[in-house]
């Protein structure tokens, strides 16, 4: 279990600083949505493949998991579009920080029905994360359509979390990521032509890079949200670190990060990782 953690956590964190890269491109929300579902159709088709030669495949149509499904569709929607709204203001490690709220606002949710216990040291472990997150917040967090994309974004975060939990009981991690991925590229596909796939040939081409590490995040992600939802939260830390440490490569002075940037982003780790310990 825990190299499955720290696996997923170093793709979100190679994977996010893809997606930083689209949307430097100037790739729009549509375009990141859509193009994001299409091309993990065909990285889900194998691990289809694989499961069924695993005996893993399972799909159990009831009215309970395609009511889930519609949520879902929903929810990616808002989630993919959110991102890059606010990967237009914020770094890789900043939103990867940001993001951690959604950890404790699970946590918060299953201490009110009764799966998890509050005590002294979860109590603790929210206090960090939230002065690690009010030192990191700046000017930036001014700005009314980044508050509105983060606070949709942390919703969306969580939300997934607990449709994945719930409907994998139903469904196979690759049956749920196939329908989900082909239903909402089905429905959107009546707004892109060919001509508009040719003239978009390089942001296709790192949508696809990213998706080769963000589908198998997704997948791993989905499976530690089958255990537990606030299980999956172990990701975090390792994925915060990851970026900063990241981001202290890269050699663009856009993207250069201050001594307090630094500080925040490791007590928000301390945070998390304190709140691990109680799961």
């Amino acid at each position: 279990m825990i190299s499955i953690i720290i696996f997923t956590a170093f793709l979100s964190t190679i994977g996010g600083y893809i997606d930083k890269h689209l949307v430097n491109k100037g790739i729009s929300r549509n375009d990141y949505f859509y193009y994001m579902c299409l091309s993990m159709i065909p990285f889900v088709i194998v691990m289809i493949i694989i499961e069924i030669v695993t005996n893993t495949f399972k799909f159990k149509l009831s009215i309970i998991p395609i009511l889930l499904l519609i949520l879902a569709m929903f929810v990616r929607y808002k989630k993919q579009h959110t991102l890059v709204g606010c990967l237009k203001h914020l770094n890789p490690y900043e939103l990867s920080s940001y993001m951690s709220l959604g950890i404790v606002l699970a946590f918060v949710i299953d201490s009110l029905f009764g799966i998890k216990e509050f005590s002294i040291i979860t109590f603790a472990s929210i206090v960090l994360t939230l002065i690690g997150i009010f030192i990191l917040s700046d000017v930036k967090l001014k700005i009314k359509s980044l508050q509105k994309d983060l606070i949709i974004k942390i919703l969306c975060e969580v939300g997934m979390g607990y449709i994945a939990h719930y409907i994998l009981k139903y469904w196979s991690n690759a049956s749920y990521i196939l329908i989900l991925n082909l239903l909402l590229t089905l429905i959107f596909s009546k707004d892109y032509k060919f001509e508009y796939h040719k003239k978009n040939k390089d942001i296709i081409k790192w949508v696809f890079i990213q998706q080769t590490f963000g589908f198998l995040a997704t997948y791993f992600g989905n499976y530690l949200y089958s255990k537990s939802v606030v299980l999956s939260s172990f990701t975090k830390p390792i994925t915060i670190v990851l970026t900063i440490l990241v981001a202290f490569f890269l050699k663009d002075k856009s993207k250069s990060i201050k001594l307090k940037d630094v500080f925040a982003v490791f007590i928000v780790a301390l945070g998390i990782a304190l709140l691990n310990v109680t799961l």
